[in-house]
């Protein structure tokens, strides 16, 4: 797919997240660690989760990766989030995943 020109540049300097894999409902494995940019949670977004009766927290870009799923947890801080959605967006400079997180709670 061919960018189209001019396209925002996004970036990942707000932090760096743990990605881990689960075994149950507790962390199993240390995946990767990875640097991210917030994003906003836009009112759409917002309300089709509420009329799904889930919470939506924080919206946050990483580097495009296709590995990283709704079956892996994400802890930013010391406070552990449960994937709700993974996104691949291409037409982005760069490629960016877009995850979806809601709070699951601290990480002990």
């Amino acid at each position: 797919m061919k960018i189209q020109t001019p396209t925002q540049f996004l970036t990942f300097n707000d932090g760096s997240c743990d990605i881990y894999s689960v075994k149950g409902n507790k962390l199993d494995m240390k995946i990767l660690t990875l640097c991210y940019g917030n994003r906003t949670v836009g009112m759409k977004r917002f309300y089709a989760a509420r009329a799904a009766s889930t919470e939506i927290n924080r919206l946050i870009q990483i580097p495009l990766r296709e590995d990283v799923t709704a079956e892996n947890n994400a802890v930013i801080d010391g406070i552990r989030y449960r994937i709700e959605q993974s996104q691949n967006l291409y037409d982005t400079n760069p490629p960016t995943t877009v995850l979806t997180l809601r709070k699951v709670g601290v990480v002990t």
